[in-house]
């Protein structure tokens, strides 16, 4: 085993610990949403978690295409062409404003189609309500992953983590004034929690592009022209990197949130229970994710001043990070899944199906982080179209047939149920772990397979 590169692991540490913090309270607003549903009532809580499936995905998609601009514009940042920074950053607002008008058609058509599903009709009435209010939150929600990508590839990650916590902070009051109502402001339940997502989504993009206009440090683009007309050549490059992307996190994302459709046939508990632990996962995976994210900032820095020796032992020294952090997740998820279970819901029922689905979670940690890992080194050279690939055949290639025979013991769904939705949960590990062995290998083969061969013969 190679020598541990502990300045390696410093500096990327320094990188992620915002970013952690940052994804936490973002996704933390999340995990409000929940336990705010929840505490309403069982309907709500199901009502959410299906309006969740259809958001989240949608969301991650859009958002994940742009991602294409952290590479593109830390690699320009390592050449220090600030010009093409400017020009990337101005494409990517154009990108998110067309990406916005897709979330929202998505959003206002599931009206239609969400009515195939078996759904008790006062969990479809919530669920389509959440939807509608997020569908206000789209364009901000987009515009401001669009600057926090600008702000990250500058490796100020600081400014994510500030203005999550401050979404955050925001969330829980506007969830407890629309959820429970005040004053004139009626109850809306779980609508509500789509409402105040929306709004913390207003203030979380206004304040990342007012820290644009005020740091110093970006005055170099200040001098640039403030607007540019769209450019189809630089934002078909942008769609290149990022759609690959895009679709890499929905087939992973997609696979966690499809499975909520799946299982309406096993009733109300099996899709609150899948919530909670959907909820949670999403929580803790901000850690290796904000891992992934850094080394891609990292990653396309060093790529662009061409410096191959430093950049093979970063993606090294985060590898090491990922598995000895998967690890520690997993015994905390085995430990406290009880003390888990208990922030989101008091219902028995809800409790005792949501025990065992952490109990797969714990067993797929390794692997998520490492797979997570992976992709973020290859995002941070542009190799995204691999990282497509593998995922597409991991976990919907593998793991979800693997999940639907686990969960039902045939293709018949109507012929009875084997494992439950425990059984989808078990795929995961499958599918996670084909996904990091792929991944692995497309890593050891882009950065160390020539690396290793021309040490050996010199």
């Amino acid at each position: 085993m190679k020598q541990i590169n502990w300045p390696e692991i410093k500096l990327l540490l320094w990188l992620a610990l915002p970013l952690i913090a940052g994804q936490l309270a973002q996704t933390g607003m999340g995990v409000v949403d929940t336990m705010m549903a929840g505490g309403v009532s069982k309907l709500d809580l199901a009502g959410v978690a299906l309006g969740t499936a259809v958001w989240l995905p949608t969301f991650l998609f859009t958002s994940g295409i742009l991602l294409a601009l952290t590479p593109s514009i830390a690699q320009a940042v390592g050449r220090e062409d600030y010009i093409v920074v400017k020009q990337q950053l101005m494409q990517g607002v154009w990108l998110a404003l067309a990406l916005a008008i897709f979330v929202v058609v998505v959003l206002i058509s599931a009206k239609w189609w969400i009515l195939w599903f078996s759904l008790e009709a006062a969990v479809r009435e919530i669920a389509l309500g959440y939807l509608m209010a997020l569908a206000w939150g789209a364009l901000p929600a987009l515009l401001f992953q669009t600057i926090r990508n600008f702000h990250e590839s500058h490796g100020l990650t600081k400014v994510t983590m500030y203005l999550s916590f401050l979404g955050f902070l925001l969330n829980i009051p506007l969830n407890f004034l629309f959820v429970y109502g005040y004053g004139p402001i009626p109850a809306l339940g779980g609508v509500g929690c789509g409402v105040a997502t929306s709004l913390v989504y207003v203030v979380m993009a206004g304040g990342g592009w007012l820290i644009y206009f005020l740091y110093k440090r970006y005055q170099r683009y200040h001098d640039q022209p403030l607007f540019a007309v769209p450019n189809g050549k630089q934002i078909k490059s942008l769609l290149i990197v990022g759609v690959p992307i895009g679709w890499a996190i929905l087939f992973e994302v997609g696979l966690f949130t499809f499975i909520a459709f799946l299982v309406t046939p096993l009733g109300t508990d099996a899709l609150a229970a899948h919530q909670v632990a959907i909820s949670y996962t999403a929580l803790i995976f901000m850690l290796p994710l904000s891992l992934a994210m850094a080394l891609t900032v990292r990653v396309g820095q060093l790529h662009g001043a061409n410096n191959k020796a430093q950049l093979t032992i970063s993606i090294r020294s985060a590898l090491y990070i990922a598995i000895s952090l998967g690890m520690a997740i997993a015994l905390g998820t085995w430990l406290f899944s009880h003390n888990i279970i208990a922030l989101y819901t008091k219902d028995s029922d809800v409790a005792l199906v949501t025990a065992s689905l952490l109990l797969m979670a714990a067993l797929y940690q390794v692997s998520d982080a490492i797979q997570v890992t992976c992709a973020g080194a290859l995002r941070g050279i542009g190799d995204t179209t691999a990282v497509m690939w593998v995922t597409l055949v991991s976990y919907w290639g593998i793991g979800l047939p693997a999940g639907f025979y686990l969960c039902y013991g045939a293709w018949d769904m109507h012929h009875g149920v084997f494992l439950g939705i425990t059984g989808f949960w078990l795929s995961f590990v499958i599918g996670l772990s084909a996904a990091a062995v792929g991944l692995g290998w497309r890593v050891y083969r882009k950065f160390y397979c020539i690396h290793d061969a021309t040490a050996s013969s010199l």
